[in-house]
């Protein structure tokens, strides 16, 4: 049920929208660990939940102790904000050893191998960089990071 509070909070929903999000956002039920086969919370189960917390001086602490460890965590959340993370592969310039002027490896010191298997089941080799883009929903780009693969 306090799950169910966090994300009243974090979606700024009444208890009644609440109880609609639930019945029909798989992402919610998976959240409050709600299987398919069982009933949604009801408004008025909820309201009597957060009206216990708060007689017994617990909601306040407990969202406290929530954002704290979000906070440590380095995890913001936004009201009604969507964030969509995917991973881009970027292959080195100089993948293969070779010798260059003066002797020395060409290959990009700083990237690694990845292998990755297609979907006809073939598997790829690359060796390079992965970018990682954190956009919104309209993409816009918040943040990218380039990781070199790590050596498996």
């Amino acid at each position: 049920m306090f799950k169910i509070l966090i994300l009243q909070a974090w979606y700024d929903l009444s208890d009644e929208a609440l109880e609609k999000q639930i019945a029909r956002d798989l992402m919610f039920r998976r959240f409050i660990d709600l299987s398919l086969s069982e009933n949604v919370p009801d408004h008025s189960s909820i309201w009597r939940f957060r009206q216990l917390l708060n007689t017994e001086k617990l909601l306040e602490p407990l969202l406290e102790q929530i954002n704290n460890h979000l906070e440590q965590n380095s995890i913001i959340v936004s009201l009604g904000l969507i964030n969509i993370i995917d991973a881009t592969v970027i292959e080195a310039k100089q993948s293969r050893k070779r010798k260059g002027k003066h002797g020395n490896n060409t290959q990009d010191h700083e990237a690694a191998y990845n292998v990755k298997t297609a979907a006809d089941g073939k598997r790829k080799t690359t060796y390079g960089f992965k970018m990682h883009a954190n956009t919104d929903e309209d993409g816009f780009v918040k943040k990218n990071d380039v990781y070199p693969w790590q050596c498996a």
